[in-house]
């Protein structure tokens, strides 16, 4: 059941953080301590995806400042990458590509997802796939 914890630990955080903004900072803290307990026990099949969600709640607290959520995403696919976990690399490219494109930066978009979703067989029981090729499709030129 130990390995189990990072992701109820992502999970709280989630919660935590749709609960208001203390709690918000009380789910960065939880996320933090999850990432030095990954350290700790290289037991880090989960972390991608706390990269990724710290960037999310990153964002929704403060959403005018996206370096730290830009670099927590850089750090999921880097690790997603280093795994070879390519639904949890495709996950953090869509957030990250979707920030970009916010910011304006359609071609920072486009280079961070095009390299996710190639390779990925058409599905539909992974959504976050059809809308990376959605947006895909709307950044092409």
């Amino acid at each position: 059941m130990v390995y189990l914890v990072p992701s109820l630990e992502v999970a709280l955080a989630e919660a935590e953080s749709e609960a208001g903004a203390l709690e918000t900072d009380a789910g960065l803290r939880r996320l933090e301590d999850a990432l030095a307990e990954l350290e700790r026990t290289e037991q880090r099949w989960y972390e991608a995806e706390i990269h990724r969600i710290r960037a999310e709640i990153l964002l929704k607290r403060d959403p005018a400042n996206t370096a730290a959520a830009e670099q927590s995403l850089q750090a999921a696919i880097a690790v997603a990458q280093w795994q070879k976990a390519c639904s949890f690399e495709l996950r953090a490219a869509l957030s990250l590509a979707k920030l970009y494109r916010a910011a304006n930066r359609d071609a920072d978009a486009h280079a961070v997802l095009a390299p996710a979703v190639e390779g990925f067989p058409p599905t539909q029981q992974f959504p976050e796939l059809t809308e990376a090729q959605a947006l895909l499709s709307a950044l092409s030129p």
